[in-house]
This record gives structure tokens, C-alpha cells and sequence, in this order.
């Protein structure tokens, strides 16, 4: 598939997926950086090819800062997704339905971040901090497995960096999206608690 004949589509992981995949939040390590104050994160890649997952060596993730005005030309590095997790089908179901909605190449590598994202009693926190952007990759995927006691962080896609958002919707229990991350940008509402339990937003996002 060319880079602009795939544009967006929207999905949804099979409960016994998403109940899989949610009990490895819990472990995420502190993240040291300049997000680490309300994201937890784990990072890795792999290749996808015949429904079988090979983990690729561990590496750094940067992004230029003219990408990335948050953090950019930072190089990061963070823990590996726990192979506990990988090895089930539920991990294995976001890689098929990435490759298959948006024509990613077998020999292509697929980055994947897993993070929550937490917010304290009497606090918002960005769920974007960077705002309106993209990631600079050609496909991009963000699939939220649990919004827990939060208001806001609706997923927002945009015809481009100055419009409305043209989809907003507040993915839950494994829905998402798969977009065209050089022809769209994407957004997303800050988070504030519903109530005084523990709250957070347990994301995974797949670029390629």
C-alpha cells in the first residue's frame, strides 16, 4: 500500500485481549524523564511478519525537536516491554490489526510504547503535552485499554495542525485508532480525576 492511499480506520481489541493486556500496567518502572512526573513507559520493537513477533535489539527513542517540541533531540531510553506480555495472543491481535488496516510491509519495524499516564486529586494533566502534532512516521496507532476514574483525553485527529479535530472520542476498553501519521496530526484532551480513587489513562501506541 502507497504512503496516501491508507488515510484512517477504527477498531476495536476483543475483551478477553484487552483483560489480558491491562494487568501488565501495573508494573510499569518510574520514567526518569521530563514526562516522568505523570507517564510510566516502556518501550520496544519488533518485527511482525506471519503472525510471529521477533523482538529487535533494545534501543534509544529520540525525535527531533522541530517533531517534538517537548522533548526533542533527547535521546530516551526505557525499559523493555515485559516478555510476559508479549508472548500472548492479545499483544499479538494489535500487531495484525496495525498491519492489516494500514498496509504496513512485512520487513517494516514496528515501534511500540506502552504508558499510563496519571493524574493526582486536584490536578489536570496533559495528555499531549506537546499539542497538536505528529510523530513523523507514516502509520501511527494508539490503542487505549482502560481510561480509570478520569475525565477527558479524548483522541483527537486533525486535517492538519491549525484545524478542528475532525475525530474526537474518548477510546476505551480497547478501541483505537490507525492513522496516516504524514498526512494527519493528532491531539488529545487533558486529564483530571473523576473522583479521589487512583486515576489513569493505560495506552499502547504502534508506529511504522
Amino acid at each position: 500500500m502507497k504512503l496516501n492511499d491508507f488515510y484512517l480506520e477504527l477498531g476495536q481489541l476483543t475483551e478477553q485481549s484487552v483483560t489480558t493486556l491491562a494487568t501488565s500496567f501495573d508494573a510499569l518502572p518510574p520514567n526518569p524523564y521530563m514526562d516522568g512526573a505523570f507517564r510510566l513507559r516502556r518501550y520496544s520493537h519488533f518485527q511482525f511478519t506471519d503472525n510471529q513477533l521477533e523482538r529487535l535489539p533494545t534501543k534509544a527513542f529520540v525525535q527531533a525537536d522541530n517533531i517534538n517540541s517537548y522533548q526533542g533531540n533527547v535521546e530516551r531510553v526505557y525499559p523493555e516491554i515485559e516478555e510476559t506480555i508479549v508472548n500472548t495472543a492479545a499483544f499479538s491481535e494489535m500487531f495484525h490489526n496495525f498491519k492489516q488496516m494500514a498496509g504496513v510491509d512485512d520487513s517494516t519495524p514496528i515501534e511500540v510504547h506502552q504508558m499510563r499516564i496519571i493524574v493526582g486529586q486536584d490536578a489536570i494533566t496533559e495528555t499531549a503535552p506537546e499539542g497538536v502534532h505528529q510523530d513523523g512516521f507514516n502509520r501511527l496507532a494508539v490503542f487505549v485499554i482502560e481510561r480509570k476514574n478520569i475525565c477527558g483525553g479524548e483522541i483527537r485527529v486533525h486535517a492538519d495542525k491549525e484545524s478542528a479535530p475532525f475525530v474526537s472520542h474518548a477510546f476505551d476498553k480497547g478501541e483505537f485508532v490507525v492513522l496516516n501519521d504524514a498526512r494527519f496530526w493528532h491531539s488529545a484532551n487533558a486529564i483530571e480525576a473523576a473522583n479521589d480513587d487512583n486515576a489513569h489513562m493505560d495506552v499502547f501506541v504502534l508506529t511504522a
